[in-house]
């Protein structure tokens, strides 16, 4: 895929690559030996994030994300393109648009995210989510980011405020 989209400055610029991101993130999940035991291991105090692979080339990193009950990402964009699926479970997505005079996110819908649902965006204040599990058991979801395996928890997402949320002073 990233050979074929290197003559765009970004790959996630190409619908090529974003159809081939989305298709490999569907076979996968719908992989039942995709994790072992140890990778659906969750955590009582946040969503927990497992590293499955990264490219040498520091071209992306995927990771498993396990979600207990209650357990919610913060609102966020992204600063690299990424893409997820669900693989076991049902997600709860909050899509947000961007509000850019007031610097602040608004919610738009919610929507149930079932095992096999696809997502693949660009990085930027144009796709902000949360993604949440409102159900009463585990999921899992799958993830690939466009960044190093080092770097993704501190380059992936860019965490906004909400128009619920007061402004710093």
């Amino acid at each position: 895929m990233f050979e074929a989209c290197s003559h765009f400055p970004e790959p996630s610029h190409s619908t090529f690559f974003a159809r081939s991101m989305r298709l490999a993130l569907a076979g996968a999940a719908a992989n039942p030996a995709l994790l072992t035991a140890a990778q659906r291991e969750g955590s009582i105090e946040t969503y927990r994030r497992h590293l499955l692979a990264a490219d040498p080339h520091g071209r992306y990193a995927i990771a498993a994300l396990v979600w207990m009950p209650g357990q919610a990402s913060p609102v966020h964009a992204h600063h690299t393109w990424c893409g997820y699926a669900v693989v076991d479970g049902t997600l709860s997505e909050t899509v947000f648009e961007w509000r850019g005079e007031e610097e602040c996110a608004s919610a738009t819908r919610t929507q149930a995210r079932n095992r096999g649902a696809v997502s693949f965006v660009r990085g930027g204040r144009g796709a902000i989510h949360r993604l949440g599990n409102n159900s009463d058991a585990p999921a899992i979801s799958l993830h690939i980011y466009g960044v190093a395996g080092t770097q993704m928890s501190t380059h992936v997402n860019d965490i906004v405020r909400t128009a619920d949320t007061p402004a710093l002073a």
